[in-house]
């Protein structure tokens, strides 16, 4: 209901004049949360979950805060790894309502504002907070006293918003960096260094930590953890890529500096949480039997340039692209849809784009022509659902879905209310 009613403000400037002005008339719940936040183009939700991970692991009373979601908005709302209830969730949402509406807080500030309050009344021990867009002007960005700031990457997205130059996207990722907070970045280009540098004294992936990376199979990958005073071998992490390995060491270098800060996260502790987390939607590889039908999914939720390449050099690594296969692909139009196409093109020996639920999905006319100018017209297929989709993929063999997290949402949707 809230969402429909919040939708309205949507398209307002960006800024934290409202959410400040909705958590002063609740006495800032917010202010009482340890957090730890953290922002970046790619990264942070991975990032994020071996943090969380991590911690729970410790036997800490960890929260989780991330976006988009895939299935259900409470899968943004996490204690222990759980969801929150759908019960309190309404509650909560129908509770302060009207003071939200009062504050014109669009969706995202609405449910980052709830997912404080939730967090605070549980008495979390701690809480990771990933970023929505950016990080200044984030409804995230409401936090004051952060433990950690990270930045695990940066890129050119959200031009429109963000601007054109990777020195001013810096900037806006650089807007969670608050005073006495330790500052982690992944890998960064030269000029978004040079701008955190001159917000604080960050610790660099590469020259204060990194990840040299061992075996790697389709079910998990292990890598070698170090820093300037420790190594850790043999690391495993379930979530696939040489970028996740990154994400991971990023994690692990945080947790020793929350040792620093009076929490208590050994290496056994560090080596349950990244072994057990696991992100959806992220090279998801699914079995599935469906319609007398036997087949396997790869599911990518790779949106966006730096992603869409680390997916494919996944894909490589694994030994995926030893053959074309079919994709299923979806775009939303803001995105630079025509590298993604083609990338994407040379790699597929037949693409299926089907009409998605979300109004900023690019034109499916507009995707196939551009499809057209890589691969035969016979070759791609206008789906009017992800059952139609699903249903054109052939037997016994392996298929991708990516180019949106809306697109994977839907498709784990399906796979999960229909294939049993």
């Amino acid at each position: 209901m809230f969402l429909k009613i919040l939708k309205e403000y949507e398209g307002m400037t960006p800024g934290l004049s409202r959410i400040k002005e909705f958590f002063k008339s609740i006495d800032n719940p917010q202010d009482k949360l340890k957090i730890i936040h953290i922002a970046g183009t790619n990264g942070k939700g991975s990032t994020a979950v071996f943090m969380s991970e991590i911690l729970k692991a410790g036997g800490y009373k960890t929260a989780l805060y991330t976006s988009p979601h895939l299935i259900d908005v409470t899968e943004r709302i996490k204690i222990g790894g759980e969801n929150i209830p759908s019960k309190i969730f309404n509650g909560l949402s129908k509770k302060y309502l009207e003071i939200a509406v009062k504050y014109k807080l669009s969706y995202f500030e609405y449910l980052t504002a709830l997912a404080f309050i939730y967090f605070a009344e549980q008495k979390t021990d701690i809480a990771v907070i990933e970023t929505g867009l950016g990080g200044r002007l984030d409804a995230t960005n409401i936090v004051k006293k952060p433990l950690i700031c990270v930045i695990t990457s940066i890129a050119k997205e959200h031009q429109e918003i963000l601007g054109t130059e990777i020195k001013k996207i810096a900037l806006e990722k650089a807007g969670i960096i608050k005073d006495n907070a330790y500052v982690v970045c992944g890998k960064l280009p030269k000029k978004a260094i040079t701008v955190v540098k001159n917000k604080s004294s960050p610790y660099l992936y590469g020259k204060d930590f990194k990840a040299v990376n061992n075996e790697s199979s389709r079910g998990a990958q292990n890598f070698d953890y170090i820093n300037t005073n420790t190594e850790l071998k043999n690391i495993e992490i379930r979530l696939l890529g040489r970028h996740q390995t990154v994400n991971a060491s990023i994690a692990i270098f945080a947790a020793g500096l929350l040792n620093k800060k009076g929490y208590y996260l050994s290496e056994a502790h560090i080596r349950i949480g990244l072994k057990n987390a696991v992100l959806h939607g992220r090279f998801d590889i699914r079995k599935i039997d469906s319609n007398n039908k036997n087949f396997e999914l790869i599911i990518d939720g790779a949106h966006n340039i730096q992603g869409l390449n680390a997916f494919f050099e996944t894909f490589e690594q694994l030994g995926f692209s030893k053959k074309k296969r079919i994709f299923i692909f979806n775009v939303m139009k803001e995105k630079k849809y025509k590298y993604m196409v083609k990338k994407t093109a040379s790699f597929a020996k037949k693409v299926i784009l089907p009409q998605i639920n979300n109004g900023r999905a690019l034109n499916l006319g507009v995707l196939k022509k551009e499809f057209s100018k890589y691969i035969a017209q016979n070759k791609i297929c206008m789906a009017g659902s992800i059952k139609s989709a699903c249903d054109m993929i052939s037997d016994n063999e392996t298929s991708v879905a990516v180019g949106s997290l809306y697109l994977a949402g839907e498709i784990l949707k399906y796979i999960n209310e229909t294939i049993r």
